[in-house]
């Protein structure tokens, strides 16, 4: 990775291997940063200690009932299963607020598989990049026709976080953010 960013586009994305710290890194940078975000992240749902799957929180406001649901489970020791419909009304909505929300920042952590048979969902994830706010978002490393879209964009940094350059990479992200 050079020592310098230069040239950020509009929006950025971390990608890299599992558990290497790409979801970590932008709430570092966030909190560092200061950064007023609405949008979404997904988070470890456990169960006896163990995780069964993920659920999507908004950082807007919404009902109980409609933040924090189970939008994954895992079904077997390294598969899980997407609930479609949690993508398809509660991310919308979720997004739909970050939109109108007067945060500058919209977080979209993180991006993949699970979401890609959810069109109302993905159709909104490409409004937000293509409405007024800046994205600072997680892509992972998938086989999925729009994350493909996402990376291609010309308004798109994509940055890939190793465990040798993500210290680096927050510092360079604090200068140029």
């Amino acid at each position: 990775m050079p020592s310098e960013l230069t040239g950020l586009r509009r929006h950025l994305f971390l990608t890299g291997d599992k558990q290497v710290g790409k979801s970590t890194l932008l709430r570092r940078l966030i909190e560092a940063r200061k950064l007023d975000c609405a949008g979404f992240e997904t988070q470890a749902f456990y169960l006896n200690g163990e995780r069964r799957g993920f659920t999507l929180h908004g950082r807007v406001a919404m009902p109980p009932y409609q933040n924090d649901c189970i939008c994954c489970a895992r079904i077997e020791e390294k598969r899980s299963v997407p609930v479609l419909p949690v993508f398809e009304e509660n991310g919308v909505l979720m997004l739909n607020r970050s939109l109108a929300s007067p945060a500058p920042f919209l977080l979209m952590d993180e991006l993949g598989r699970l979401e890609r048979e959810a069109s109302g969902f993905i159709a909104q994830v490409e409004a937000c990049l293509d409405a007024d706010k800046r994205v600072l978002g997680v892509l992972q490393r998938c086989n999925s026709a729009h994350v493909a879209r996402i990376a291609q964009r010309q308004d798109v940094t994509v940055l890939t976080v190793t465990p040798e350059n993500r210290e680096e990479l927050l510092e360079l992200l604090c200068r140029e953010l």
